[in-house]
């Protein structure tokens, strides 16, 4: 939905009407940003703590900024998930999933040693004999819980995602544009995954899928495009 930018313009003056008119225009935004994270907690506790970063952005967008709205609210709406899941400890992975991830993560490393090559999920759900749901659901907890823990709290301005970029210290925009500047710098495969990951809010099985990946090299790519990102942020002046 394309919203009038004088709609934007008086809900950051304080009109109430308009602020809930974009609010309601862009609850997708939300949407979009809790399913990666589906499964960890209840998904309207996961709504309402995206929908105050949501509101926040609103709060905070300029359209004089010459960037989409999404493009900066996104960041703010995961940032505020992300902060919610470990400031609160609200992330708790169940036994059952640590052990069937350390199982998994062990067969692929001896499958991958035996046969050079990465066992697809559905190798590994067959042997392991589990549902791949329960496989992926079980991956992916343990490596979002990992990479809570090693993600750094940004400032509540920051506007990367998942703590790409730095605290932005009222330098939202600036940040937008590095972090455009820096994705675009991705190669074709690393850059398709960091904006279905962390824009789409799509899952690395999802995105494995319609690469035609193993969920376990959609990962690595993850991990490196993530580094690229930070090392290319952090050396803008």
């Amino acid at each position: 939905m394309t919203i009038d930018m004088d709609l934007f313009e008086r809900a950051r003056k304080g009109d109430p009407e308009a602020r809930e008119q974009v609010f309601r225009a862009n609850t997708g935004l939300v949407g979009a940003c809790i399913r990666r994270y589906a499964g960890l907690i209840e998904k309207e506790d996961l709504f309402q703590i995206g929908a105050i970063g949501l509101l926040k952005a609103i709060d905070r967008f300029d359209p004089k900024f010459g960037t989409a709205f999404s493009t900066y609210a996104v960041p703010l709406i995961l940032g505020e998930i992300r902060r919610y899941l470990r400031d609160d400890g609200a992330v708790k992975v169940s036994r059952r999933l640590r052990e069937l991830s350390l199982a998994a993560r062990r067969l692929s490393s001896r499958k991958k040693a035996e046969t050079g090559k990465e066992p697809s999920m559905e190798e590994l759900a067959r042997e392991l004999e589990v549902e791949v749901d329960l496989l992926c659901q079980a991956l992916e907890a343990t490596q979002q819980l990992a990479y809570l823990e090693d993600t750094p709290v940004a400032t509540q301005a920051e506007s990367a995602p998942v703590g790409v970029a730095r605290a932005a210290s009222g330098q939202q925009f600036l940040e937008s544009v590095d972090l455009r500047d820096a994705v675009s710098g991705l190669d074709d495969t690393m850059r398709a995954i960091i904006e279905a990951r962390f824009f789409q809010g799509k899952t690395q099985h999802e995105i494995a899928s319609e690469l035609n990946l193993s969920q376990a090299h959609v990962s690595r790519l993850e991990k490196r495009a993530l580094l690229l990102l930070r090392q290319a942020l952090q050396a803008e002046p």
